[in-house]
């Protein structure tokens, strides 16, 4: 019979076809292999050590001619007996600036692991993404992109389908509100994704691949034929697991310690979140489009445990809070500050946590100050009544601003307020009026921003409007992500020069205000002895001279 294969030479490929079958340790890849065809020349080759000693026990030969049902018997036969491993699903992050961890893909990570049998693996913080996910061999690719971060998204995706045939997802808050914006990916995942990446790699289990009539089943998607149904929040959340934080750098990365952007502490920080969903409609946000408008909550049980595995594994020292609305739920506030006082939490790490002024009372402050909580920060935005309500559509006001700092000083909280500038109709006096406001010895930090049009957002819409921005899926994504002063974007009602000239002004008062805080401890010297962390401060000496010169001022 091996001879017979052998006369089967390129002349006569026209009747008789040479096909693939290619078994590994991990997985299988059919090349061309068409099982409605009989008498079709199929080569099934045994990749590696072990399955090669074990092809003999089940007898597959290197060359034969096989009838259509033959093949798939022993086809199903090889996988049963050589398939070793897992299904490798590889999610990866492109921010490579951030110094806070991905957690919304080691939600999805710690929640497929939960419920199906997967190799998931985190792709972060690498010199070469392309080269990282070709060394790892996934079966399926997961990519995450904000919208600042979809031309790399794509680019990466392209060089992906160029060497590796594997089914491409994105996921993220791009695709979420722009759909249409599929390319080179197969498959996109709109929204919170914990239950539909589990639908999705429960049907590349069973399947080997995606096939168009099942995903019509599955809620929350996007692929080249049609758009699903959105899908329905997960209720409760206490359903998905911590987020698999060994899946990343933690160590090498995101535990190095740092100052956050508000608090005046050198130290050991990360984030972690305890709700989800913002009932708000800022016109520069559209968080509620990911997420939902209705807030769900982690109970209680779920946060604090997950603060003592923070502290007691990953060593934290200082743990952000990044929900959009930590205060909203007061009695919930309350069974946590019981469980912390009955963990002796408060004694190993302390709490910064984000507020919205209108829901802040003395209670609430008390309640945090026992809490542990050390500085809170609000998102401010503006010391003019005119662009505040424009901003946050008439939620809060400049005065319930100015008094949810005043009592927070008062009880002993340091007040972190986020400010915008660059509003449509903004003029010198608004400006102004924002810079009192910012001034206020009631404020600790300062964080600036200049108002950026993204999309899913009505501002977004505004700026469509204007031509400054487009729906285009070849539109300049970059011009998004503001790394210096740009008046132009959304404002024409000042002139350049005035703008900058304020703009300037923000950024010494912010300079001043934050650095005015640092502190330098004992704990400092302990950080140099990691060689991380050194490494970190060599590449920073031009702050040194900054850092010693507020410090010292601060010290007069």
């Amino acid at each position: 019979m091996g001879e017979q294969a052998e006369k089967c030479s390129t002349s006569s490929l026209s009747r008789c076809r040479e096909s693939y079958v290619i078994i590994s340790g991990r997985k299988h890849i059919k090349d061309n292999l068409s099982f409605g065809i009989v008498g079709e020349r199929v080569k099934i080759l045994i990749v590696g050590g072990r399955e090669s000693q074990e092809s003999s026990k089940i007898g597959i030969h290197t060359w034969t001619f096989l009838s259509s049902l033959a093949i798939k018997f022993l086809f199903k036969s090889a996988i049963l007996k050589l398939r070793s491993g897992q299904m490798k699903l590889a999610l990866v992050s492109l921010n490579k600036t951030s110094s806070d961890p991905p957690l919304g893909l080691a939600y999805i990570a710690s929640y497929l692991k939960k419920h199906v049998d997967v190799d998931v693996i985190i792709i972060d913080k690498e010199r070469s993404l392309l080269k990282k996910v070709l060394d790892e061999k996934p079966d399926v690719v997961g990519i995450s992109a904000m919208s600042t971060e979809f031309p790399t998204a794509r680019s990466l995706a392209a060089k992906i389908k160029r060497q590796l045939e594997i089914p491409l997802l994105i996921g993220g808050h791009h695709i979420t509100v722009m759909p249409s914006h599929l390319a080179e990916f197969d498959i996109g995942v709109c929204g919170e994704g914990e239950q539909t990446m589990l639908e999705l790699m429960k049907i590349y289990e069973k399947d080997g691949g995606f096939h168009k009539d099942k995903l019509k089943s599955i809620k929350g998607i996007v692929t080249h034929h049609f758009v699903s149904e959105i899908r329905e929040p997960i209720q409760p959340l206490d359903l998905i697991p911590f987020p698999a934080r060994d899946l990343l750098k933690m160590k090498e990365f995101y535990l190095l310690p740092r100052r956050m952007d508000f608090s005046g502490n050198l130290s050991i920080c990360t984030i972690m979140f305890t709700s989800r969903g913002c009932p708000y409609n800022c016109i520069f946000c559209s968080s509620w489009k990911f997420w939902g408008r209705r807030p769900r909550f982690f109970s209680p049980k779920y946060v604090v445990e997950e603060m003592k595995e923070l502290i007691d594994k990953w060593k934290v020292e200082q743990i952000l809070i990044y929900d959009d609305l930590f205060v909203l739920n007061i009695r919930r506030i309350n069974e946590i500050v019981k469980l912390i006082k009955e963990e002796r939490i408060k004694e190993k790490v302390e709490f910064l946590v984000l507020g919205k002024a209108n829901l802040i009372n003395r209670g609430v402050c008390e309640l945090l100050k026992e809490m542990g909580v050390v500085t809170i920060s609000f998102g401010l935005e503006s010391g003019s009544e005119k662009i505040l309500s424009y901003l946050k559509t008439g939620t809060v006001t400049v005065e319930q601003n100015r008094r949810a700092t005043k009592l927070c000083k008062e009880i002993g909280l340091q007040v972190t307020g986020s400010f915008i500038i660059g509003n449509p109709g903004e003029n010198e006096e608004d400006l102004a009026q924002t810079y009192c406001l910012a001034e206020s010895s009631n404020i600790d930090f300062i964080e600036l921003n200049q108002l950026t049009p993204l999309p899913g957002t009505e501002l977004w819409e505004l700026a469509k409007k204007r031509d400054i921005v487009s729906d285009d899926i070849g539109f300049d994504w970059l011009k998004l992500r503001l790394t210096e002063c740009r008046p132009d974007l959304l404002m024409n009602d000042m002139e350049r020069t005035t703008y900058m000239k304020w703009f300037r002004k923000f950024e010494e008062l912010k300079r001043r205000k934050n650095y005015r805080k640092l502190v330098i401890n004992r704990q400092l010297f302990k950080y140099l002895l990691n060689p991380a962390f050194a490494k970190k401060c060599l590449r920073h000496t031009y702050e040194i001279p900054i850092f010693l010169k507020n410090y010292l001022r601060r010290r007069e």
